[in-house]
């Protein structure tokens, strides 16, 4: 099976995530984060020699917050170097929505660091950084990544806009740090670099952003008639893909309101649905009873008048056929020549079928006899004679050859009669009367009422007729109790489990092993 070529896809972050501004730009953005930390860290040590409060930032939160921003930008660029020296292993698609994201982690959480700041210190240099990067980082990578998402037209004004804003707010922040806030960095040298650097990396993105905004501008009515282009390339396809799902699909019964019905459910679903919701039946598998509902559409060409042939030359006629001869009657039995259904193999009259053995010879009739055959079985032709059946006396009707009531048949009386089954002189063996048991008295050992002593504990009877268990109670002996510690000379090893037990007792009592069984 072919498969179709899947249509080139366009990537407008390719130029702006690949291109100088953006890498040098994420290059001075890690270098400011890492400043930023040492900062942090030499403040403390300094606040630590002082006897003092370590500063505001110097928690456990702050530092994990600052090495995962470390970590986001570090990753960004390393994605960046690998790319321009062509170790990548990612797809473009997924390179571009990759660092596209983590631009938008990193400028949104530097952004609420800024608000923060502006908040507490309120200084408005931090409102214009917090503008300028969300207008700088979150909005081209959001724009961009949703039009190559789409692959539809750029909105090239809101990126051109976010572009002039983000590059106007840094320019005017890098000035207002240069010129009214150089005097509060004079202790701390490292801080205005960390802050020059910071903006110098917003001014390459903003300076990115405004190129890619004026080149999409330029190849706009190009991006334009791609994107049409590949819209009815793909209307059209979608079109033919549901013309040939609906000349392969089985015809349905639409309801009024549009929907069909499940053939094995009843569930009435939606027209494009394959698969019923309820009972899973594909609703793609063609219907055996298709052909019931088409009707004939006759076609034009029938009703044309037929075309005059030219005459043919007179051929000699043929000699006429010889008459067939009459085809076979399968509604009349061969023995009784009776009617009988034309589906029915075996005559209901007289039991008769053609493969019968015994009436091969009588399949053989002449011709004569044949057509008196025939001739009897003319209506009309019937002999109207009552039959009565030999054995019960009673009228056969519908001239029967077996008696309805009794099942006798003339047939029955020519055969020999077979000899009588032998009947047992006993249908059901007698049981015997089971021997009358009673208990001993000292052990309630059952035994059989005509024991003298008892074979489990020795206990001699002296009268049978007194050792009844219900007619005379007489006194338990008390039993034995078994020693407590078991040795050769008090106990008995059990032959069939090989346990120990008392030898005052005459069965085991792990396994129920009888010394004295048979």
């Amino acid at each position: 099976m072919e498969q179709r070529a899947q249509p080139k896809k366009r990537y407008l972050s390719a130029s702006y995530l690949t291109g100088r501004a953006v890498f040098y730009g994420t290059l001075l953005f890690f270098i400011a984060r890492v400043f930023e930390l040492f900062q942090l860290f030499g403040d403390a040590y300094n606040r630590k020699q002082l006897d003092q409060a370590p500063p505001d930032g110097f928690t456990f939160l702050g530092i994990v917050g600052s090495l995962l921003v470390i970590g986001v930008i570090g990753l960004a660029f390393l994605l960046l170097v690998q790319n321009r020296q062509k170790k990548l292993r990612l797809k473009k698609g997924n390179f571009y929505l990759l660092l596209n994201v983590l631009y938008v982690i990193w400028g949104a959480i530097n952004a609420v660091n800024n608000l923060v700041d502006m908040i507490v210190f309120f200084e408005f240099v931090y409102l214009l950084d917090f503008i300028a990067l969300i207008t700088a980082l979150i909005v081209p990578s959001v724009l961009l990544q949703l039009t190559d998402r789409s692959q539809g037209i750029p909105r090239d004004s809101a990126l051109f806009a976010s572009a002039i804003t983000a590059l106007s707010l840094s320019i005017l922040a890098t000035l207002i740090v240069v010129i009214f806030l150089r005097g509060g960095y004079k202790d701390t040298p490292f801080a205005l670099v960390r802050e020059l650097i910071f903006r110098a990396g917003m001014l390459c993105f903003s300076v990115a952003g405004l190129v890619k905004a004026l080149k999409i501008r330029a190849e706009l009515p190009e991006i334009v008639d791609a994107v049409v282009k590949a819209a009815a390339k793909a209307k059209a396809e979608q079109k033919t893909a549901a013309s040939k799902q609906t000349a392969s699909s089985p015809k349905q019964k639409t309801t009024p309101s549009g929907k069909i019905e499940c053939p094995d459910c009843g569930k009435k679903v939606d027209a494009e649905t394959r698969i019923c919701p309820r009972c899973g039946f594909d609703l793609t598998t063609p219907s055996l009873f298709d052909d019931e509902d088409e009707t004939f559409e006759p076609d034009a060409a029938m009703y044309d008048e037929p075309e005059e042939e030219p005459e043919e030359e007179a051929e000699v006629p043929a000699p006429a056929p010889e008459p067939e001869a009459p085809p076979i009657r399968n509604d009349i039995c061969a023995r009784c020549g009776k009617h009988k259904p034309p589906f029915l193999s075996t005559c209901p009259h007289c039991g008769y079928f053609p493969g019968d053995p015994a009436a091969q010879e009588s399949e053989r009739p002449s011709e004569s006899r044949s057509q008196s055959v025939i001739q009897q079985t003319e209506p009309g032709a019937e002999q109207k004679k009552e039959r009565f059946c030999e054995h019960c006396g009673k009228r056969i009707p519908g001239g029967l050859a077996t008696c309805p009531y009794c099942g006798f048949h003339p047939a029955d009386a020519r055969r020999p009669q077979e000899p009588p089954e032998s009947v047992p002189d006993k249908l059901f063996d007698e049981e015997e009367p089971e021997e009358e048991t009673i208990f001993c008295p000292r052990c309630d050992y059952e035994v059989a009422k005509s024991t003298q002593v008892c074979p489990h504990c020795g206990y001699p009877f002296p009268d049978e007729r007194q050792t009844g268990r219900i007619q005379r109670p007489t006194q338990r002996l008390p039993r034995v109790p078994d020693p407590i510690h078991l040795n050769e000379k008090n106990s008995i090893e059990c032959p069939d489990c090989g346990r120990r037990y008392s030898a005052a007792r005459d069965r085991c009592p792990y396994c129920g092993y009888g010394l004295y069984d048979d």
